[in-house]
């Protein structure tokens, strides 16, 4: 395992591989061969079916997992504000605010772990919270949020850290299908103002069509690259433009069958290795 730092571009991913041990001491190679470069400010999903390790590398991105083969590079941030910003920050699916502090306590305590002082903090609250519309609920307590409101507040926790990548794990599948489609149209507005370098993990193909410069489509177990795809919109053109085009329902038919050949594959697989364990 490898951490080296890199000027350009933003993270540089080499031959990555991860293998757990199964219960009954077999090796499970996760993820195997998986190479990319991702672009400053470019806004990359990954797409695959379940099982194939999008989640496994979200986690060695985060940090959460530092077991792993291959090398990651990051972009040089061996400057002076390597202390006042995060190399990575996550927006999980699920509930991630905590209940028993406010809003803005909750975005304080994203930045415990920056050297920031106190003008600083209060600078990143007051302009996070402005950005997700939560400045007038800076002081409301979770349960007082709808959901929507929720996850812009976890979503300002992240960008508040200023983080050299943006990882996005599922960050809108918990939303009712109306509020979903109003929190893509937000997330479009945001990375906009924020120019941020995102990850985002779904298995939503028109999710990821609609807020993505770039797919990278994951094979079955051992998950491996299939296919890296250009999104051929503009990063002006809005989500609910995007899905009005017929270039949108061209490419979400190709990575469909992508994605449905590999689903096969991996149903294949599973019950060939339940009929030699039978």
């Amino acid at each position: 395992m490898s951490i080296v730092q890199l000027d350009s571009p933003a993270l540089r991913i080499s031959d990555l591989r991860k293998a757990y041990l199964s219960r009954d001491g077999r090796v499970v190679q996760a993820v195997t061969s998986f190479s990319v470069d991702v672009v400053r400010g470019e806004r990359l999903a990954i797409l695959g079916p379940s099982g194939c390790g999008k989640s496994t590398i979200l986690r060695i991105l985060s940090g959460l997992d530092a077991q792993f083969g291959g090398t990651i590079d990051w972009a040089n941030d061996a400057s002076a504000d390597a202390k006042k910003q995060l190399r990575s920050a996550t927006v999980f699916q699920g509930e991630s605010t905590l209940p028993w502090m406010t809003i803005s306590e909750n975005l304080t305590a994203g930045l415990s772990g920056l050297k920031l002082d106190a003008d600083t903090v209060k600078r990143r609250l007051d302009h996070h919270l402005r950005l997700v519309g939560l400045s007038e609920f800076a002081s409301a307590y979770p349960h007082e949020l709808s959901g929507g409101m929720r996850q812009r507040a976890a979503i300002a926790r992240a960008l508040a850290t200023e983080p050299l990548l943006l990882l996005m794990d599922e960050p809108l599948a918990a939303l009712d299908a109306q509020t979903r489609l109003i929190m893509q149209k937000e997330l479009h507005w945001i990375w906009k103002q924020t120019q941020s370098t995102v990850v985002y993990i779904t298995h939503d193909i028109e999710e990821a069509i609609s807020l993505a410069d770039r797919l990278l489509v994951m094979t079955a177990r051992p998950g491996r690259i299939k296919a890296i795809l250009d999104v051929p919109f503009g990063r002006e053109v809005e989500p609910f433009e995007r899905r009005s085009s017929a270039a949108f329902a061209e490419l979400q038919a190709k990575v469909w069958s992508m994605v449905a050949e590999e689903v096969g594959q991996s149903l294949t697989s599973s019950e060939t290795s339940k009929g030699a364990s039978a």
